[in-house]
């Protein structure tokens, strides 16, 4: 039984890191191919691409760390631990992307306006 149970971990850690190194970026390539403006267009049609390759991206090194460090194979330890860190590389440079373009607040009285006739537009005044 227990030899059984080695095989199956190995072929479960097989799979998530053959659908890592093929299907994520499959994923991600039909989802920007999908989002490519077309005769000056803008689309999204290609976004639930990229939402499940961002899934499956974060969760299968996620996981495979998780079963990997429990049934204490140091191999696929280290393999997916660099795949979550590589995932996390990602993700920080999407949410700095997103910062970046993140539009101004919006204007607004930044100093005291005195008016005639005793009001004044003064902010919290």
């Amino acid at each position: 039984m227990g030899e059984f149970r080695e095989v199956t971990v190995s072929l479960l850690l097989l799979l998530a890191a053959g659908t890592w190194l093929l299907i994520v970026p499959g994923l991600m390539l039909q989802g920007g191919l999908a989002n490519m403006p077309v005769y000056g267009t803008s689309t999204h049609e290609g976004d639930a691409y990229l939402t499940w390759a961002a899934w499956l991206g974060a969760g299968l090194p996620l996981a495979g760390v998780v079963v990997s460090a429990t049934t204490r194979r140091p191999g696929w330890t280290w393999f997916f631990g660099i795949a979550l860190v590589l995932a996390a590389v990602v993700a920080a440079l999407n949410w700095a992307d997103d910062l970046r373009h993140r539009p101004p607040p919006p204007p607004g009285l930044r100093h005291c306006v005195e008016r005639s006739g005793g009001g004044n537009d003064c902010p919290g005044g």
